[in-house]
């Protein structure tokens, strides 16, 4: 058991590194994929995303980037615990010392790094957009000769799917690896280790860990890689996923409690009845002084839950520790916590964020802005015309959009020699990559411009 779990910590990459580590250099071998992110402009983007509430001017409300911040902090402090009680149970060694932390800090940074301008929403607008592609319309035309998998990939497009491409993929490099991140790091986001085809299953009958997907068709061979390196069972998640998905939990389903009560959405009465609903009264009974002062009843609130729920999933990830590594544990960690009915109040508290009027008028709008790029970039990229005697049509229309694309993104769609991609399944994932890594306000001045609305 323990030489399985030590061989998933394994500090390998897809390419052995080109920098020689000096004598001086201190870190630990994940220590560098911490700058490679927080010095990328992948993750600079994230300052500009939505975590619940788009567009927001209101600079105390969270973004996809401070929200990262928040949920790298808390997998550091949870890996830190975890580490602490395998060392004293001797399961890993002391020279392994800040290997488990250092993971789970740089995945908390990473894990939604692949998130689309709109928040959430905006995975919602690209599944709706393919599965409600119209009859007969060049779109639809080149979709319908891709395989049911690549099909799967953008009918069940998902931020966390397209965070392992960018990372693997799409960085800005001089060869295949993109940031070139090791390998541990890069398993440890996968939260659903399915394809698209085999993923996104729900019901009784199926795993936890399947009711998403976890890779696309382009990078399904470099799943299989990983777990070949580390020793993982297919299918099954790296032990240490179960801990940044309680990092990220614990971060949104609290703070975003503490955004909302900033815009007036979360009352008192509100909370109070989420936890009356979901027995947990008594957690509140500390705070009663606080009431003439909601915004320290928040954060004291916001404190104190968070607090809980780390050290719960911290004794129940220690409990749980065989089955996880065996892969026979497949659940949700805070849920088979004590800390299960604070989570589920906050859960229920979040529904009022998501259904104000506020977010919803802005989702609309995130909506057409997407669904007009996604539109007008496909409709170039499949057109007769942006080819002349199989050459770049320089003059057209479709060149245009198409020279608006990174030309990163380009490169890594096309083969070698190539200067527009001739596969389809490609051509539809360069519009893709393109338009999930935009900002929300890129997204949005890019609309203004090309409808003639500066």
């Amino acid at each position: 058991m323990n030489q399985t779990f030590i061989k998933m910590l394994s500090p390998i990459r897809f390419r052995t590194s080109r920098i020689k580590q000096d004598t001086t250099d201190g870190r630990n071998p994940f220590d560098s994929d911490l700058s490679r992110i927080v010095l990328s402009s992948h993750f600079r983007r994230l300052q500009d995303k939505a975590q619940v509430f788009p567009l927001e001017k209101c600079d105390f409300i969270r973004t996809r980037l401070t929200h990262s911040m928040e949920v790298s902090c808390f997998a550091r402090g949870l890996g830190l615990g975890v580490e602490k009680q395998l060392i004293n149970k001797r399961i890993i060694s002391s020279d392994l010392r800040g290997y488990i932390p250092t993971i789970l800090e740089v995945a908390g940074l990473i894990h939604d790094i692949g998130n689309p301008p709109f928040g959430h929403f905006g995975e919602e607008v690209i599944r709706n957009f393919f599965e409600n592609l119209p009859e007969g319309s060049l779109i639809k035309n080149a979709f319908s000769s891709l395989n049911n998998e690549q099909k799967g990939d953008f009918l069940n497009f998902d931020g966390n799917v397209q965070g392992f491409r960018i990372l693997k993929k799409l960085g800005l490099s001089d060869d295949e690896d993109s940031y070139n991140l090791t390998i541990p790091v890069l398993a440890t986001i996968i939260k659903y280790p399915y394809s698209s085809l085999d993923g996104n299953k729900k019901g009784a009958e199926f795993k936890y860990c399947q009711k998403k997907f976890g890779f696309f068709d382009s990078e399904k061979d470099d799943y299989k890689r990983i777990v070949e390196e580390l020793g993982l069972l297919y299918n099954r998640r790296h032990p240490l996923t179960y801990l940044l998905e309680a990092a990220d939990d614990i971060a949104y389903s609290v703070s975003d409690i503490e955004d909302g009560h900033k815009l007036g959405i979360i009352t008192l009465e509100r909370i109070k009845k989420s936890f009356a609903n979901n027995n947990c009264s008594g957690f509140l009974s500390g705070f009663k002084k606080y009431e003439s002062n909601m915004d320290l009843y928040i954060q004291k609130l916001r404190i104190k839950a968070q607090s809980k729920m780390l050290v719960e999933c911290t004794k129940t990830f220690n409990i749980k520790f065989d089955d996880i590594v065996k892969g026979t544990f497949d659940d949700d960690l805070i849920k088979n916590s004590s800390a299960k009915n604070l989570r589920c109040a906050f859960e229920d508290l979040s529904i009022y964020n998501f259904s104000d009027i506020t977010v919803l008028k802005r989702e609309l709008l995130g909506e057409e802005v997407m669904h007009y790029l996604l539109f007008i970039f496909y409709n170039a990229l499949f057109s007769e015309h942006i080819l002349k005697d199989g050459k770049l049509n320089k003059k057209s229309k479709e060149y245009k959009l198409y020279s608006l694309i990174s030309d990163n993104y380009k490169i890594k769609a096309c083969e070698k020699d190539e200067k527009f991609p001739t596969d389809n399944y490609k051509k539809f994932m360069l519009v893709t990559d393109y338009i999930s890594g935009m900002t929300d306000s890129f997204a949005l001045n890019l609309y203004n411009e090309l409808k003639g609305q500066v």
